[in-house]
């Protein structure tokens, strides 16, 4: 079905000088260049961004499972069941842990991530 326009927004469209058209041509095509095609471009950097660290976490967590039975399968004699060493497996493993995750977090640098957005103001 096509809407009829009536005729008083007919006139409305008619008496509206050219150049107001212009200006709101103008500003959409702006907010379309500006707005619309940079974040359709950062949602697809952010999409991979969160599925490859949520992949890389779970590499690190199957990473820590793996090194935990390793270690209670090799260290069985000394942290058997019946052992009073039978944490030390656990405890070995939350270390190496907490240390992946403070080397981690001491590489990421806020001056790292915003370094481009300033290269390419200088190079400009």
């Amino acid at each position: 079905m096509k809407f009829k326009r009536s005729e008083s927004e007919l006139r409305k469209k008619r008496s509206r000088p050219a150049s107001i058209d212009a200006v709101i041509d103008a500003l959409s095509s702006y907010v379309k260049g500006q707005l619309v095609r940079p974040l359709s471009g950062a949602g697809r950097w952010l999409l991979f961004g969160i599925v490859g660290g949520l992949l890389v976490g779970a590499g690190v967590v199957f990473m820590l499972l793996g090194v935990l039975r390793l270690l209670q399968t090799e260290l069985s004699g000394m942290s058997g069941v019946n052992s009073r060493l039978s944490w030390l497996p656990y405890l070995i493993v939350l270390v190496i842990g907490v240390g992946a995750l403070i080397v981690t977090l001491q590489r990421i640098s806020r001056t790292e991530l915003f370094s481009d957005r300033e290269q390419e103001r200088v190079s400009k």
